[in-house]
């Protein structure tokens, strides 16, 4: 039953009640090209294509005329996390947080900045801080569910991942990660309920169809953990679930 894995929890780019990249053409001002508020939203147009390098130049530009717009600031930590520079974004979300102690994505985006950095103590902390804030925000159950699991605290990091499936049941890693987590604890049957709906919220998925494959195994249904295997072999044939996938079929090949 090797290569169980969590799912990777991606920082929110939500912002405290108002959508990041939702403001309407016809609402932006009139004004020259060097208006912050105009900044802002090239630098989330350059985000969402891909340009990063453009996307921090803007989102820099924009804090330069107005530094105490919070969650500007945490675009620029999503920004960062994209790129894998995840000490210079927990700094960006520490001075989101102390613009606005509100901002729970903030914290949520500390959370998995520093679980990114494997400082567990600091990713813990940040997770309980934004769910002090927001009970009801199911991804933050999520990362506090991996930072528990990682620490070896399964049963823990199973009411963790509960709370967030009671949440939001669409949550696709948060069922996810529940029936990874039954899967290490030995209860194979709970776990394929859970990474079966996984799969159906996210039928391409590798990860999701590798680790329901790795249940079946573990309630003896061959058949069904081949039929996995062989779909996500297609869906990542030259990624690592693909080469876990053909390892584990070559296991179970007579």
């Amino acid at each position: 039953l090797a290569f169980v894995e969590l799912a990777t929890v991606p920082p929110e780019r939500i912002v405290a009640g108002t959508p990041l990249a939702r403001t309407a053409t016809s609402a932006i001002p009139q004004t020259p090209t060097a208006d912050p508020g105009r900044l802002y939203v090239a630098g989330l147009q350059a985000f969402d294509s891909g340009q990063l390098e453009s996307a921090e130049l803007l989102i820099n530009a924009a804090l330069a005329a107005n530094p105490h717009q919070a969650n500007w600031r945490n675009t620029l930590g999503l920004i960062l996390s994209k790129q894998g520079r995840h000490a210079e974004a927990a700094v960006v979300y520490q001075a989101a947080l102390e613009d606005d102690p509100t901002l729970t994505e903030a914290q949520y985006n500390l959370g998995s900045a520093y679980d990114a950095m494997r400082d567990s103590n600091r990713a813990l902390a940040a997770y309980r801080a934004a769910l002090e804030a927001d009970p009801t925000f199911a991804a933050a159950y999520v990362g506090l569910g991996n930072v528990l699991q990682d620490q070896g605290d399964l049963t823990q990091a199973l009411e963790a991942y509960a709370r967030a499936v009671d949440l939001d049941p669409e949550l696709a890693t948060a069922q996810l990660n529940l029936g990874v987590a039954y899967a290490n604890s030995g209860d194979f049957v709970t776990a394929v309920i859970h990474l079966e709906r996984a799969v159906a919220l996210r039928p391409d998925h590798a990860a999701s169809r590798y680790s329901l494959a790795i249940a079946y195994i573990g309630q003896g249904q061959t058949e069904a953990a081949t039929d996995q295997l062989r779909t996500v072999l297609s869906l990542d044939p030259q990624g690592k679930w693909g080469l876990q996938a053909a390892q584990q079929l070559d296991r179970l090949t007579p």
